[in-house]
């Protein structure tokens, strides 16, 4: 188990940019845009809990517009990452396995949400200095949460293009959670249909196709549920009732978030095996299940443990309006 402006894809297969700002939100909006838009490739490491991942990334933009990106672990389990537009594909070779699903979580380095109203509410945003990441010079700008109810986070973006070199995710006791950074980095390229191409499709026909999380459909509805106790700053962003393939039941899903932190709340029947109330975390996503009545509740998000738990408990069924 967590979130505009550049030139269009024929540009961004050169690398074209406009001159990076020095304004901290318009730095972040630019950052958002560099990560979809620009054409890139290299090696990143991937730092928590004491452990390094290290991963191989292709991104292109087509000259239709089109995302696509290859995303490959280099060491521990392999993993195979393909994007296409929103359509994600993992293949996991070890367990001859093949996950599809839509994208709904942002990856190194697109991390932040193209869309970051609220940020200025929340967060205080400075742009501190510079620094170098992978032999390119890069700003370095720092978002520094008002309250502990979120994460602080620092970034630092390319000085030419605005793309995301380096993320770091601090805690509410400034401690470092996680942090991303490439060590070695091409920007630009023209697009290359044969190096986005997955090494797996061929070999993995007679694998298992895992489509669990994958929506049959989304619709956008009033599922009743709502929060006694809303975490200052959090707005809500979606709410919606989805289908998934193997399950009979509508899974209700709303999405609350501060501008850039994103929590998820997902509420079902509870399975036979009535499931306790549980605390974990991957990275920085902390992860609650708790039942309630009839239900089971699953909040998770890049925030503390405190808020993503005030939201799972002060979660309560209202009726739907008008019934």
């Amino acid at each position: 188990m967590v979130f505009v402006g550049l030139a269009g894809p024929l540009l961004a297969a050169e690398s074209t940019a406009p001159a990076i700002s020095h304004d901290g939100l318009a730095l972040l909006k630019q950052m958002a845009s560099a990560s979809r838009r620009l054409n890139y490739s290299g090696t990143f490491i991937y730092q928590h809990a004491g452990q390094n991942e290290t991963s191989r990334i292709v991104h292109f933009v087509n000259p239709a517009g089109g995302e696509l990106e290859k995303l490959e672990t280099l060491d521990g389990a392999a993993r195979e990452v393909i994007l296409t537009n929103d359509q994600v594909t993992c293949y996991l070779p070890d367990s001859k396995t093949v996950i599809i699903e839509k994208r709904s979580t942002h990856r190194f380095p697109a991390l932040l949400p193209e869309q970051l109203s609220g940020v200025a509410d929340n967060y205080v945003v400075s742009v501190t200095g510079m620094d170098r990441v992978a032999g390119y010079d890069c700003q370095v700008v720092v978002l520094e949460p008002k309250d502990k109810l979120r994460y602080g986070h620092q970034f630092c973006a390319e000085a030419g293009s605005g793309l995301p070199l380096r993320a770091r995710t601090f805690s509410e006791k400034h401690q470092q959670l996680e942090a991303f950074a490439f060590t070695d980095l091409r920007i630009g390229g023209s697009f290359s249909r044969d190096q986005v191409r997955s090494r797996y499709a061929a070999k993995s026909k007679e694998w298992k196709v895992d489509h669990s999380a994958l929506a049959i459909s989304d619709v956008p509805a009033d599922t009743g549920w709502s929060l006694t106790r809303q975490p200052t700053g959090f707005k809500k962003l979606t709410e919606l009732k989805r289908s998934i393939a193997g399950r009979s039941a509508m899974v209700s899903h709303i999405v609350y978030s501060d501008g850039l932190a994103a929590i998820s709340v997902f509420i079902e029947p509870l399975p036979k095996a009535r499931p306790a109330r549980s605390l974990s975390h991957q990275g920085a996503v902390n992860i609650y299940i708790r039942p309630v009545a009839d239900h089971m509740v699953t909040v998770l998000g890049e925030a503390p443990a405190a808020t993503v738990m005030q939201i799972a408990n002060s979660l309560e069924f209202r009726g739907v309006s008008g019934k």
